[in-house]
């Protein structure tokens, strides 16, 4: 059971997530998501002589809506968060922003909890729509700490969960010690000032949108991120190169004459085609949470600081397999 959705957990969202499990709604809200809340008690046991004593130091949450523990013991240094908490963070962080969440709940047997929100104002251009998610995430079993990630992926499992711990960007954390409160504030702050690095992601785009290229720099573009990690192209990687051509010039909104072009060409085969599984969920877990997510992560981050060395380099792959 790879998306960890227990029989406690809930995973509430706009529309039916990949296992199936979704609770579809108009809004998602901690309402229909997360109807619970943690408190702390004292953790007890029963000595040998039996009767129940403190366990030292040692604390454990309780869910207040059916009794049940949520995470295991944890000593005094460490500081849980609450549901009420995570809630406020989205409220005050995103406060003055138009935004929708898109997906929220836990997983895990609710020792993580997540929020997935899509900034309603997104940006356009040439005709094509860029939005990614912003997701707040906690857990109360001390795997994490309580932070706000940017990326392309929607949390509705523990695969996504996992998914946007490895490849997203950090936008800020609050970490479960003593001066939580004081990180919870930061935490905040940060979320404030993320529109900030929306912007650059914007300015990137467009700045690709304006620098026109041919297709045999756009083949060759494809070549350097396809052969990135070998020395030499082989054949299945050449397959790959002829298909991202061919989303070059007529994938979707494409007209092969643009670095826009060619990213998105490379967007919609990593996104759509790159799995040659035949498992039915095997592609969107590739694209949203495998190797195809992180490997989309890395290229935006060099379409036009590194771009042309890279064409330099897919040149090069390019010669000696003609050569060879």
């Amino acid at each position: 059971m790879s998306h960890e959705i227990q029989k406690r957990d809930r995973q509430t969202g706009l529309e039916v997530a990949w296992h199936r499990k979704t609770h579809v709604v108009e809004e998602v809200n901690r309402d229909n998501s997360m109807p619970w809340d943690v408190s702390k008690r004292q953790l007890l046991y029963e000595s040998p002589y039996g009767q129940i004593e403190e366990a030292g130091d040692h604390s454990i949450l309780i869910a207040d809506d059916d009794g049940l523990v949520v995470g295991g013991p944890f000593a005094s240094t460490y500081h849980p968060s609450s549901v009420k908490t995570f809630w406020n963070v989205i409220e005050k962080g995103l406060k003055g922003i138009d935004y929708q969440i898109i997906s929220s709940g836990s997983v895990s047997d609710r020792t993580k909890i997540f929020a997935s929100i899509k900034l309603n104002e997104g940006f356009n251009i040439a005709g094509r729509e860029f939005k990614d998610y912003l997701t707040l995430i906690d857990s109360f079993d001390k795997s994490t700490s309580f932070q706000c990630r940017y990326s392309n992926v929607c949390v509705v499992c523990a695969n996504t969960y996992s998914a946007v711990m490895n490849s997203g960007e950090t936008v800020g954390k609050a970490r479960h010690t003593v001066n939580i409160d004081i990180h919870i504030e930061a935490l905040i702050k940060c979320i404030k000032e993320f529109t900030n690095f929306s912007n650059k992601q914007k300015e990137v785009l467009l700045e690709a949108h304006n620098a026109p290229i041919s297709r045999d720099e756009a083949r060759a573009w494809f070549a350097s991120i396809e052969g990135r990690n070998s020395k030499v192209i082989t054949n299945p990687m050449m397959q790959k190169i002829a298909r991202l051509t061919e989303l070059f010039e007529s994938g979707k909104g494409n007209e092969g004459k643009t670095r826009l072009d060619a990213f998105q060409a490379f967007t919609e085969f990593h996104t759509h085609e790159s799995s040659n599984r035949s498992s039915g969920d095997s592609q969107y877990m590739t694209s949203e949470w495998g190797s195809s997510a992180q490997l989309k992560n890395t290229v935006i981050k060099s379409l036009n600081s590194s771009f042309r060395s890279n064409v330099t380099k897919g040149d090069s792959l390019l010669l000696e397999k003609a050569t060879a």
